[in-house]
């Protein structure tokens, strides 16, 4: 039988040439991976970055020359994770956010001084309404030129729009399911939400601080883990945690619970709200109550099983600052510590026979040390006698001759022994010294009062306590 070479089907032919132009995407109903398609005008870089949000930080996906017909095409094998994505520069010039989600085939135009105003392509109809929701607010707004101006959360950050303007611009029903929609009511400031979709009910008696604190994160929908790869849920418990300290009556882990209640609505949002908290605890550890608040995420939490780990692999690591951080927590006693002085007589810490300690971790090479020992100074001349205190000063040197000669100069007469000569344990590890200068207060049963003071705390803590003790 003679075969036609002539008869193969047109509709073929055409979507084969199509797909050979390039930066054109062939439409396919087995798409795997991804392909993005990029044209941006007035642009001078010949490279630029494709890069995801994910929490408070941004990590490059990939990376995209400009071709002969002008269009920069990333694309690759395995899909990305749905959430909200950028495109940079090769300088660092932040062009333009857009959401990635199921469809991941597709071309994305626009011009670098007005990336929002004149977006278009094939993206979705979500991008479309993003970008819709961005170029309005963008117009109203009065930015200094900076390489993230043209970022979501800049905009949106700096927007200033009525309750029937944004209505008007997100043109959606309330709880529509699309990120986008999900992501600009979650980025709204939580007073200008109310504002916008839920005022406060009058004759509730409920005080404004208290309504802040309940409803903070009514407009975020825990149960979309996609909110993970933007920044707003990041940024939301940052601004969350540094405002409800400031308000009467509320503990931040009471607060903390309750938020971990809110994202047990999805297991992988769940992970990650635990994760940041936790890392957020234990890189700001030095603030007061940020060490007990870590432990209990880890041994309530994530040991329990309540919360998944986000990362298993680090669970070892977190376990060993666990080990770390339990035994110092306010309301403990304090290690033990015994060191020579400067003739070589040794002290032990709970020796020292006094209502209150201040456990002082020096150097005379610390120049942040060398600063803070006149007010440290001061205060132990006002609170040696008056209050029974003592200062059990630990010197991280590592030269003994110069340590004793800053002693002699500066007419230190607390106990003052030497560190690295310790006969019971490693200073650095028992008390968990990163860096000088480090003081406990301890009380006259060497129990930790607090940490990570200065001389003006302490005495703010010795004099609160005395007040309470009187009659």
């Amino acid at each position: 039988m003679r075969r036609n070479n002539c008869c193969f089907p047109l509709f073929l032919l055409l979507a084969l040439a199509l797909s050979c132009l390039p930066g054109r995407l062939a439409a396919s109903s087995n798409q795997k991976g991804y392909r993005i398609a990029v044209r941006i005008d007035h642009c001078s870089d010949s490279l630029i970055l494709l890069s995801h949000y994910w929490g408070n930080k941004a990590e490059m996906d990939d990376t995209a020359r400009r071709n002969q017909s002008g269009w920069f095409v990333f694309e690759g094998s395995d899909p990305q994770d749905e959430g909200l994505y950028f495109i940079s520069g090769q300088q660092g010039l932040h062009y333009i956010d857009f959401f990635i989600t199921s469809n991941q085939h597709f071309e994305l135009g626009f011009d670098s001084g007005d990336p929002y105003g004149t977006a278009n392509g094939t993206a979705s109809v979500e991008n479309a309404d993003f970008f819709r929701v961005l170029s309005a607010l963008n117009s109203r707004s009065v930015r200094e030129k900076q390489p993230d101006a043209d970022s979501a959360g800049y905009i949106l950050g700096q927007a200033d729009v009525s309750k029937a303007e944004i209505r008007s611009i997100l043109a959606v029903k309330a709880g529509d399911s699309s990120l986008a929609y999900k992501f600009i009511t979650a980025s709204i400031e939580p007073g200008k939400f109310q504002q916008y979709f839920g005022p406060v009910k009058k004759g509730t008696g409920e005080s404004t601080a208290r309504f802040f604190v309940d409803h903070y994160f009514d407009n975020i929908d825990f149960t979309d883990n996609r909110l993970i790869y933007t920044p707003v849920l990041s940024k939301r418990i940052d601004q969350f945690l540094d405002t409800i300290g400031k308000v009467p009556g509320v503990t931040v882990q009471s607060e903390i619970d309750r938020l971990l209640e809110l994202s047990a609505r999805n297991s992988r949002t769940a992970q990650f709200v635990a994760w940041y908290l936790m890392t957020r605890f234990e890189t700001y550890y030095f603030i007061e109550g940020n060490d007990a608040l870590f432990v209990h995420l880890v041994n309530d939490y994530l040991l329990k099983g309540k919360t998944g780990w986000y990362f298993p692999e680090l669970k070892d690591r977190e376990l060993k600052q666990l080990q770390t951080f339990e035994p110092l927590l306010n309301g403990k006693p304090a290690p033990d510590l015994e060191m020579p002085d400067s003739s070589n007589h040794y002290h032990d810490l709970y020796d020292v026979k006094s209502k209150y300690t201040l456990l002082l971790f020096w150097a005379s090479s610390c120049s942040h040390c060398r600063d803070e020992m006149p007010s440290i100074v001061s205060f132990y001349k006002e609170f040696h006698s008056k209050y029974n205190l003592e200062i059990f000063g630990v010197s991280t040197d590592t030269s003994v001759s110069r340590w004793k000669s800053y002693i002699r100069r500066h007419n230190l007469s607390w106990v003052n022994v030497f560190g690295r000569k310790s006969i019971k344990g490693s200073y650095h590890l028992l008390y968990d010294i990163r860096s000088t200068p480090v003081l406990y207060l301890l009380d006259d049963k060497k129990i930790i009062l607090s940490k990570y003071l200065n001389p003006e705390k302490a005495a703010a803590i010795i004099r609160q306590r005395e007040d309470k003790l009187r009659p």
